[in-house]
């Protein structure tokens, strides 16, 4: 798998988990066991702009050739995933997720292996 493929799929799952966070809040809080009022479904909303916002950065650099920049993206996404993942783990261990907190947890592994791949390897 090229870099550029995993930038697309990167893409992909930040875009569409985003929209669901934005255009379906309530939903997606009730989904995971969480509690569903004014305060959460924002926060929920603001993260989905952030997970745009990640999706839409690996959408505009998949045709990045300088390595420089192709490195300093895969070193941060690689970190943010990273700690998207020890997030969700806690999360899943303190009971504030439901078991499909795992599937969060899962993609976020998922994505921390992927850019490690391609930052160290």
């Amino acid at each position: 798998m090229s870099l550029k493929s995993f930038f697309l799929i990167n893409s992909i799952i930040s875009v569409f988990f985003s929209l669901a966070l934005l255009l379906m809040p309530a939903s997606i809080l009730e989904l995971f066991g969480m509690p569903n009022n004014v305060a959460t479904k924002v926060l929920l909303q603001f993260f989905g702009v952030e997970l745009l916002g990640a999706g839409l950065i690996t959408l505009f650099a998949i045709n990045t050739k300088e390595l420089r920049s192709q490195r300093s993206l895969t070193l941060t996404f690689f970190i943010a995933d990273g700690i998207g993942f020890i997030v969700a783990l806690g999360g899943l261990l303190s009971g504030a997720l439901n078991l499909l907190g795992w599937a969060i947890a899962l993609v976020y592994l998922f994505l921390t292996l992927g850019f490690g791949y391609f930052q160290f390897i």
